[in-house]
């Protein structure tokens, strides 16, 4: 090959290279800017949630000292769960009042709701039903302070 052959070899190399290089350059400048812009995003909460949060905190702020108590067995008993928001009851680990130790109690066994005034239990098709001050349940009831509430073998009480 001449020196003429390898400089124009060269020279048509240096001119399609360029370009790639700008390109794979521009791809990878747009790429961080779009992780930037995501991990900005995921740090923001949307306005939606903000609000949703805001009328939830209102709501359950009255009933914030309310709790459900456990009375029986006595290995668990005066252990609290507040009554701030929907709670599962059951035997499974996913469940919020974890009832793991009572044979008796579903996996989920009943769920307790808050309305902007009320407390409900309702029953999830246990086994063994939903007692509320010694009166199976069969459709959602409301409780407040003082009921006693049955799960299985474990009583609560709705506490202050």
């Amino acid at each position: 090959m001449t020196e003429g052959a390898i400089s124009m070899v060269a020279a048509n190399y240096a001119g399609w290279v360029r370009p790639i290089q700008v390109f794979i350059m521009a791809f990878v400048f747009l790429f961080f800017l779009r992780v930037i812009r995501a991990i900005l995003v995921e740090a923001k909460p949307p306005i939606r949630e903000k609000k949703q949060a805001k009328v939830q905190a209102a709501s359950t702020a009255k009933r914030q000292w309310l709790y459900l108590t456990v009375k029986a067995p006595e290995d668990a008993a005066g252990e609290r769960f507040p009554l701030n928001g929907p709670l599962i009851i059951g035997r499974s680990a996913e469940c919020d009042v974890n009832l793991a130790y009572d044979q008796f109690a579903s996996v989920r066994h009943a769920q307790i709701t808050l309305s902007s005034d009320t407390i409900t239990i309702e029953d999830l098709g246990s086994r063994n039903g939903v007692w509320v001050d010694d009166e199976r349940i069969e459709q959602p009831t409301r409780v407040k302070r003082g009921d006693r509430i049955q799960v299985g073998e474990t009583i609560f009480e709705v506490t202050r």
